[in-house]
């Protein structure tokens, strides 16, 4: 039976397949063989495994097809008097180092974010110094506040959150969240400098672009547009000094299956904590409650002997025994 429909990335209309082996999902390109232009079919896919996209990651899928058009591709002999049908002047030579170029940068966008986080990793590992522990703690802090405010939006009630704030939790995700916050420090001092040595300057221009994004977003919200500003500005510092080492170093690309954030776990962690300290100090105030008693003088009474009551009989009550009803 078919389930929810699939989001738009997943589906669409005048969709291009190609039928090749391992270019798509499981199950699309068998289901496609032996159509013909006009046809209709119901077509059953299995999403990868290893999807980026974990909502989909590993799901079974039921596709409603129609066959539009059909058509054989054909790959042209690369001459130059092929290239120069594509553009004056262009040889075989140059068409071909123009398309890898073309196509090395479509693919790099996919991996910008994982190339940053490469590269920001080697900066920290090569910046050697103490980062002080008031800016760990500020860090931490703010965190830990946006951690709750996320927590409040995700429907946890206030009471819930209340047991979470506690100074013992707050060190505990200090002592997780330090290593990150003491390398986003070095990589946000090495960017800075490599940025001034470098002379890399962001264009006004797509600061107040992206200021524009974020007023939009924040509708009638306020923020400190100063602040934001100076935020935005840092960002896109560091992509750009990103890029300019990607253009100047010799990156390999590694596939690493990594997965989500901790955010829930920690939750379900703290929240264990809180109810096994309030349960402790529960089990402690009954005790001390105990020992309080048990110190306090006892009241003795004295014996009192009860005149024994008179013990009356009761008569037994009649018993009347029913005729059995005649059954039909």
């Amino acid at each position: 039976t078919k389930g929810e429909p699939l989001p738009n990335a997943a589906s669409g209309d005048s969709v291009e397949v190609i039928l090749g082996e391992g270019r798509y999902m499981e199950g699309l390109v068998e289901g496609f063989i032996g159509a013909k232009v006009g046809d209709t079919r119901e077509i059953y896919g299995s999403f990868p495994e290893k999807l980026r996209d974990k909502t989909l990651a590993g799901k079974k899928a039921v596709f409603d097809v129609e066959v539009v058009s059909a058509s054989i591709r054909t790959v042209p002999e690369v001459t130059d008097e092929f290239a120069a049908t594509v553009r004056e002047g262009l040889t075989a030579e140059t068409l071909i180092s123009e398309l890898r170029k073309a196509i090395d940068e479509e693919d790099m966008k996919e991996f910008v974010e994982e190339r940053n986080k490469a590269l920001a990793k080697s900066l920290a590992e090569r910046l050697d110094c103490e980062v002080p522990d008031t800016i760990v703690t500020n860090q931490a802090r703010d965190k830990y506040s946006e951690m709750m405010t996320d927590f409040r939006d995700n429907g946890l009630a206030d009471e819930e959150i209340k047991k979470m704030i506690t100074p013992e939790n707050f060190l505990k995700y200090k002592d997780i969240e330090k290593p990150d916050i003491v390398r986003d420090f070095k990589v946000s001092m090495a960017t800075d400098e490599i940025a001034r040595l470098e002379g890399i300057e962001v264009p006004a221009n797509a600061v107040d672009e992206q200021m524009a994004n974020l007023r939009k977003e924040a509708g009638d919200n306020d923020f400190d547009e100063n602040q934001m500003r100076a935020s935005v500005e840092s960002t896109l510092q560091r992509r750009q000094v990103f890029d300019f080492l990607s253009e100047h170093s010799d990156l390999e690309v590694e596939y690493v299956d990594e997965e989500g954030g901790f955010d829930e776990n920690l939750m379900n962690q703290l929240a264990e904590e809180s109810l096994q300290r309030e349960k402790e100090l529960a089990e402690k105030q009954a005790a001390e409650a105990t020992e309080e008693a048990a110190d306090e003088p006892m009241a003795v009474a004295e014996p009192v002997i009860a005149e024994p009551e008179p013990v009356v009989e009761a008569e037994p009550e009649p018993v009347v025994e029913a005729e059995p009803e005649p059954v039909v």
